[in-house]
């Protein structure tokens, strides 16, 4: 018998058992039409498609789908079909070398899944992929010349809502009343990444904060003695003189106000074909409206036109010999400045894209440099970047109990981390090394002091009060003022000088500052699990699958065991094919409890003593802790750089050996492309990200070099026109 007749058999058997034990009690009907469309399309579906790698004679990645029964009702396999459903979607599977299913089929498949499962009560809402951009081969990335097409299509992309507030700050000035009206993209990586989707509220919301602003800000006006005056001075004369129903303005009074408009909202002026558009649209808006109501909303529309909320990058008109487009020098100037600052170009670097300055790399790297070298101009992407990438602000989100642990403060503990990423941006050497290395930290900056002298004051005054009446104070406690931040750094009191030198032993990097560690923690205990999801996908470049919508992702309650006891759960067959990416990696964070600290043991309930911990009437007089021993021990598996791999006891050792990798380096800067380029890289992307790597190699671990060499990419500079996107064989994997 061939390994298709074997499959075939297989699943005759697995549908006649399925009919055969129907619950009591669900429609005969229901299941009848399931295993019907289940005969007639998924199991040829998966005959033809799935069967050779994941039949009962070949099972890859311990999934045998000839064992799949198909009602999900009566059997274990829903969260099996959940993984095929998943790997449908993301057209992971069939292979990309193997032949592609015809779309009506996949469909039918698709739809099978979802209807069986909601059949079954195995359904859940849909989960949205999350696409972390690793799932193209690192090797063909960093691993050999570049010999892939450079394919990224010209396009748009949409305000993040960080440049939407600095823009409403420009042009509003902290008017209250102007909402945001952007949400995050999805779950990417980095939170300005996505399709540059605006609906229909996203839509209403901008027109609403238009009117406010041109409204408010700009033609604010009142009478006095019958004249129409500013009612602020922020009302520019151009604009007070189209309101002015007694005395009506020229045509080219009109034309000056609308010009001012795309100046202020566009950095521009109108072309004449826009010139007389708006024109009109403000002669047609005051006779249907009403002077000033037809004004605001001719000037609102500035607004609204797509320049205002998206960044074009199309490109100059005529292709190079490689087929690409160079974007425009003002398209240039705008990436640059939103790259950097959140901002709108500086005029200074709109009059370089006027004067042709950005038409050569060199001059797009000098305008970097200026960038770089003008302490006045702030850049808050920068350090938003390595926010995003170590994710450590997340711990504003986690729930401690104030009660238990008053000395808690996670923004505090944020604003530690912070400061110390911009202290080893400021050095500017070796900046991913000692991210992932350094023993300083910053304690309570910014308050620490201020509370340490008031502190020892509020204690001079105790002790001096005592000391005149010993009795009175014999039962009181000396006062306790502010809360003790620098216990989740294990030392004994606020340090006089900062940055403070940690033990060597205990800290190193970015993941043993107490807001990484509270940032990737439950309330009341470690997450083992997440935080080696982490070092997974931002370090080591792995995907980890999403959870399947079919699986409970809850570890038993068991307080009389630590941790990693718990998770041995983790380990069953189906959990450890995810599982045994994280566990290992997550481990040596066992170091620290869920607020930072270092430790030694873990506490965990002590059965035995609770059950004896009574009063004399036998009332339980509560849980009784005991300390074990804290398993620190993990190691690195599953990567290509094979200096990594091994067994490894604590996070401290782990985070030095990961920071001598170059393959880490390389992860890194797939990482920073996502962020600066606001998308995930393709394989027409290797020349970008091996100059790149080189950049940062070079300039002795430099983060300003690395951006530049981004910001000066071709990946970042150049676009292929739409119809002339290529689709051979170089390229194929891409899409």
């Amino acid at each position: 018998m061939n390994l298709q007749s074997a499959w075939a058999l297989t699943i005759v058997v697995s549908t006649a058992a399925a009919v055969q034990a129907a619950p009591p009690g669900d429609s005969a009907e229901q299941l009848a039409a399931s295993l019907s469309a289940y005969e007639k399309s998924v199991s040829p579906f998966l005959r033809v498609h799935c069967s050779e790698c994941h039949g009962d004679v070949h099972a890859e990645k311990e999934l045998n789908l000839a064992k799949l029964e198909p009602d999900m009702k009566t059997s274990t396999s829903a969260a099996r079909w959940a993984v095929v459903l998943q790997q449908l979607r993301s057209g992971d599977m069939p292979p990309k070398e193997k032949p592609r299913p015809d779309a009506k089929q996949l469909e039918e498949v698709t739809a099978w899944i979802e209807s069986e499962m909601k059949r079954a009560g195995k359904h859940l809402a849909r989960r949205e992929a999350y696409d972390n951009g690793n799932s193209i081969d690192h090797g063909l990335l960093f691993g050999s010349e570049p010999s892939a097409r450079f394919d990224v299509p010209s396009g748009v992309r949409r305000l993040s809502a960080d440049q939407y507030a600095a823009l409403m700050a420009e042009l509003a000035k902290g008017m209250s009343s102007v909402s945001q009206p952007f949400s995050p993209q999805g779950k990417t990586t980095f939170k300005d990444m996505g399709a540059p989707r605006i609906d229909e509220p996203t839509t209403a919301q901008l027109l609403r904060n238009a009117l406010l602003i041109v409204e408010q800000r700009y033609t604010a006006f009142k009478v006095e003695d019958g004249k129409l005056k500013a009612a602020q001075q922020s009302t520019p004369k151009q604009f007070l003189r189209l309101l002015d129903e007694a005395d009506p303005a020229t045509e080219a009074e009109v034309q000056v106000a609308i010009k001012q408009m795309f100046d202020l909202a566009l950095r521009r002026l109108p072309g004449d074909d826009e010139l007389n558009r708006f024109t009109a649209l403000y002669d047609r808006n005051v006779k249907d409206a009403g002077r000033v109501t037809g004004t605001r909303y001719t000037l609102a529309a500035v607004f609204m036109l797509p320049e205002a909320v998206f960044r074009f990058e199309h490109g100059v008109e005529t292709p190079d010999p490689q087929g690409r487009v160079r974007l425009t020098p003002r398209e240039i100037a705008f990436a640059i400045s939103n790259g950097l600052t959140d901002r709108r170009p500086e005029s200074w670097l709109l009059t370089l894209a006027e004067k042709g300055e950005l038409d050569t790399d060199a001059g797009v790297a000098l305008a970097v440099k200026r960038f770089f070298e003008d302490p006045k101009l702030q850049k808050p992407r920068i350090l938003r970047f390595f926010r995003e990438y170590f994710q450590y602000a997340a711990a504003e989100e986690v729930f401690k109990d104030n009660k238990e642990y008053p000395d808690h403060d996670p923004r505090v503990l944020v604003e530690d981390t912070d400061r110390l990423v911009q202290y080893i941006l400021d050095e500017d050497k070796d900046v991913l090394h000692q991210l992932l290395t350094t023993n300083k930290a910053f304690v309570a900056y910014k308050t620490g002091a201020e509370t340490k002298k008031k502190r020892e004051e509020e204690l001079a005054k105790f002790e001096m009060e005592k000391r005149k009446d010993p009795q009175k104070f014999a039962t009181k406690k000396p006062p306790k003022n502010g809360r003790s931040i620098y216990e989740a750094y294990n030392l004994s009191d606020f340090p006089d000088e900062q940055p403070v030198e940690l033990p060597g032993d205990e800290r190193a990097g970015i993941l043993t500052q107490p807001s990484w560690l509270v940032a990737f923690s439950k309330s009341d205990e470690n997450h083992a699990i997440l935080r080696g999801k982490w070092v997974r996908e931002r370090l080591l470049g792995g995907v980890v699958p999403d959870i399947p919508i079919t699986v409970d992702a809850q570890l038993p309650l068991a307080p009389e065991q630590t941790l990693r006891e718990r998770m041995a759960v983790t380990q069953q067959e189906y959990c450890w094919q995810c599982h045994r990416l994280m566990n290992r990696v997550g481990y040596p964070f066992e170091a620290y409890d869920h607020i930072g600290r270092f430790r030694s043991e873990e506490q965990v309930l002590d059965l035995e003593a609770t059950a004896m911990n009574v009063d004399k009437k036998g009332k339980p007089l509560g849980p009784v802790m005991k300390g074990v021993h804290a398993d620190a021990t993990g190691g690195v598996e599953f990567v290509s750089d094979e200096q990594l791999e091994g067994s490894v006891e604590g996070a401290v050792k782990l985070m030095h050996r990961l920071a001598r990798s170059p393959y880490v380096e390389q992860v890194f800067v797939r990482h920073a492309f996502r962020y600066w380029l606001g998308r995930n890289e393709t394989l027409g992307d290797a020349a970008s990200l091996q100059a790149a790597h080189r950049a940062y190699r070079e300039s002795g671990g430099s983060m300003q070099a690395l951006i530049t060499a981004l910001l000066t990419s071709e990946s970042f500079l150049y676009r292929v026109p739409a119809g002339r996107i290529s689709v051979d064989d170089s390229t194929a994997d891409q899409k």
